[in-house]
């Protein structure tokens, strides 16, 4: 039996890749950014570790058919792992689907790997984000089933394997390189994580290399604690990589032209009958005001100017000129604020 004995959860002090970085400002963990993700609906599968606790209902779920429905055991002919299956007749679904699987009628395997998939992937799943969990678990699953096919095929032996182990080991793994010297109490010992993967690690390869013939999948462990060196060392988040995938190419773009400059209509002459009331002063005051056409910089320097004025003198004291300028720069704002370049 293993107990967890907690500490607080903080991020290490160093970078993902061993070297130095600036202090976290002093947060609590629900203002940090890994732990502010929003989860949707409510109940089980919401709150805390929603991925987490969706990974064990799938895995308690598929137990139950298997130990009350699959007389024939049609769940390992149709999703488990064998080398023959995914090497020679490109099956590749049964590297993820068989860690979604466990020995029927026995309880202990998939209980001790629910448990410390709980135990330590919730605190995972808070530190890397849901998403970033969620591709962490999927993908050692996938890499530590692989292990274990090639270590199989290259030894030409023949088997099933079905169990979440090699995940949960990834899982185990990348916690221990956060926080080896986390206490839990194994059975009634309290033991740091980084001895109590150390004596997972060296068991292991002991019996992988001693060609062990009991039914255990050696390599997948193994696998799976290499992949989360991997993931740790090199940054395998999703965020990250999305940056080697290749580029879209450039994409169109609506642009709507400026509004044209607002011009008022003269007024039409007058009749004869209604006497002569044209003058050339009236026409010159019904024409258009010229349009101001100045940069983007020049424009800003001047509105500057035209504000500190108006401050100090009064929008009245403002010339025809500035009135233009500080009208151009409305404009343009609305222009702005409406999606328009």
């Amino acid at each position: 039996m293993m107990i967890q004995r907690l500490t607080p959860l903080r991020r290490p002090p160093g970078s993902i890749n061993g070297g130095r970085c600036p202090p976290e400002p002093k947060l609590g963990i629900y203002d940090r950014e890994y732990y502010r993700e929003k989860t949707r609906g409510s109940g089980f599968f919401s709150g805390v570790a929603p991925a987490c606790k969706a990974i064990i209902a799938i895995n308690l779920g598929l137990f139950v058919m298997g130990t009350f429905l699959n007389e024939d055991n049609i769940l390992e002919r149709w999703f488990g792992a064998t080398s023959v299956e995914i090497f020679q007749h490109g099956q590749v679904w049964r590297l993820l689907s068989a860690t979604f699987l466990h020995e029927p009628h026995t309880l202990f395997h998939i209980a001790f790997n629910m448990l410390f998939l709980w135990m330590v992937g919730r605190e995972m799943e808070a530190f890397y984000g849901t998403k970033e969990f969620t591709w962490l678990y999927l993908s050692a699953a996938v890499v530590s089933t692989l292990c274990w096919a090639l270590v199989n095929y290259v030894r030409g032996r023949q088997g099933m394997m079905i169990g979440a182990s090699g995940a949960v080991m990834a899982v185990v793994a990348v916690y221990t390189f956060y926080y080896p010297k986390r206490e839990v109490i194994f059975f009634i010992f309290p033991v740091e994580m980084r001895l109590l993967l150390g004596i997972y690690v060296v068991s292991d390869a002991l019996q992988l290399f001693g060609r062990s013939n009991e039914p255990i999948a050696f390599a997948a462990h193994l696998g799976g604690v290499a992949y989360a060196f991997a993931f740790k060392s090199l940054d395998l988040r999703l965020k990250h990589l999305r940056e080697f995938l290749p580029k879209s190419g450039p994409k169109l773009r609506l642009v709507h032209p400026p509004d044209p400059p607002t011009r008022e209509v003269p007024k039409s002459r007058p009749t004869v009958n209604a006497g002569p009331t044209w003058s050339p002063s009236a026409a010159m005051s019904t024409r258009p005001a010229p349009t101001v056409v100045v940069s983007e910089e020049s424009l800003e320097a001047r509105l500057d100017e035209i504000l500190v004025k108006i401050a100090s003198q009064g929008r009245d004291s403002l010339t025809d000129e500035e009135k233009r300028i500080l009208e151009e720069a409305s404009r343009r704002a609305r222009n702005r604020r409406g999606g328009r370049v």
